[in-house]
């Protein structure tokens, strides 16, 4: 064996026992590891810190305008059209008493001229009974004396017929007036023009609708309300015995068009007679003053029948109430509260109103409480926890009011 080969197996054994050797010494220097007790400090939570107040009970619901009165237009008499109003299209206005449509009186004319003359005739018949009754009499004293005379006698019965005949012309004659009069269809109020059906030579039989009109002066929403958001607003309510109760609630409709949002200001004036059969609500008819008037901001559109908004009603003050985001509601009607050494405490409270997001609570919090709003797993009485550096906040504002 050469020398080459001899180093090519003596260094790699030499290198080998070198580890080994190391690897002795390394094990027989190390320390057994020390084992530290550890200490369970709690899940890492939000808190939110409980300030009751007064807080106005805002409900939120929605519904479409309709016209507080709308009439069909309709001809009592029959004839030709002879003259529209130029506002009497769908969409035109229209002022109180303004003639929309003027039929041919040609024939009522002729009626009252005809009438009239009957009128005559039958005054001069009254006074021709009246000359032979005061005649008859007069030959009845000269042969009578004082003796009553008889009916026949007297013309009494003559009189009474002339007297009916004067009466039916007389009638006769007023109704030839009022049928004239109806020729001419006013508007019966401010209006708006919902559709128009009437054309200038139009024949037009009596009792043919000629055009729908709603009224300008206010315009009304039907509101929908459960029986939860009802007790937190003051209704116009009715009784049989005791008459309406007139709360005047004021509301807030809005409504979007173009990508903002526009308000008018509206009260609540009346409940209708009964709950819906099928939703179990009940309904609250909100009015608007002057729908089609100007307002402040000179860019708000009309508020057009049929236009769906939604309505806030402005509902009750309560006192003492607290605003909790629904999260920090466990069960029905408990929250977690942590104490002063930071460990949870189980508190009941008083449940006003739920919603998607939040709770109001009343009772059962003082100012100061630290509610715990973070969603926990398996919380038992005393656990203890930590808490982060951003306290949890309420979704509204107390002074914004519920929705």
């Amino acid at each position: 064996m050469n020398q080459r080969l001899l180093l090519q197996i003596l260094v790699p054994l030499l290198i080998l026992a070198a580890g080994t050797f190391a690897a002795l010494g390394i094990l027989r220097l190390r320390q057994p590891p020390s084992v530290a007790p550890v200490q369970f400090q709690g899940p890492l939570v939000q808190i939110l810190v409980a300030a009751p107040a007064d807080r106005r009970i805002d409900i939120e619901a929605m519904g479409t305008v309709e016209p507080f009165r709308a009439v069909e237009l309709a001809s009592q008499v029959g004839g030709r059209v002879v003259a529209t109003a130029p506002c009497l299209r769908a969409g035109g206005f229209c002022a109180a008493d303004e003639l929309l449509v003027a039929i041919d009186p040609s024939d009522y004319e002729l009626a009252v001229v005809q009438r009239r003359s009957d009128v005559a005739r039958a005054e001069l018949r009254l006074a021709q009974e009246r000359a032979e009754a005061a005649a008859a009499l007069r030959a009845w004293q000269q042969l009578e004396g004082e003796r009553p005379a008889e009916p026949l006698v007297a013309r009494a019965p003559q009189l009474r017929d002339a007297e009916a005949a004067l009466a039916a012309a007389e009638a006769a004659l007023d109704r030839a007036n009022l049928d004239l009069s109806r020729t001419r269809l006013l508007a019966p109020f401010a209006a708006r023009i919902r559709q128009a059906k009437v054309e200038v030579g139009q024949l037009v039989p009596a009792g043919q609708p000629l055009a729908e009109l709603h009224d300008l002066a206010c315009a009304e929403v039907r509101l929908p309300l459960s029986n939860a958001d009802a007790g937190f607003v003051d209704l116009p309510l009715h009784w049989s015995d005791g008459g309406p109760h007139e709360s005047q609630a004021a509301v807030e409709i809005r409504a979007e068009q173009a990508g903002r949002t526009f308000s008018w200001a509206a009260k609540l004036v009346r409940t209708e007679g009964e709950i819906d059969r099928r939703t179990r609500q009940q309904f609250a008819v909100a009015r608007i003053d002057a729908p089609y008037a100007r307002g402040a901001d000179p860019d708000r559109p009309p508020l057009a029948v049929g236009t769906f908004v939604q309505a806030r009603i402005a509902g009750r003050t309560l006192s003492g109430v607290q605003a909790l985001p629904r999260a920090a509601l466990r069960g029905e009607d408990e929250v977690w509260i942590v104490d002063a050494e930071l460990r949870l405490r189980r508190r009941r409270v008083e449940v006003l109103r739920r919603s998607a997001d939040e709770v109001l609570v009343r009772g059962g919090l003082a100012t100061g409480d630290r509610v715990c709003t973070t969603a926990l797993a398996t919380p038992t009485d005393g656990m203890p926890v930590r808490l982060t550096d951003t306290p949890a906040t309420a979704t509204q504002s107390p002074q914004q009011g519920d929705r």
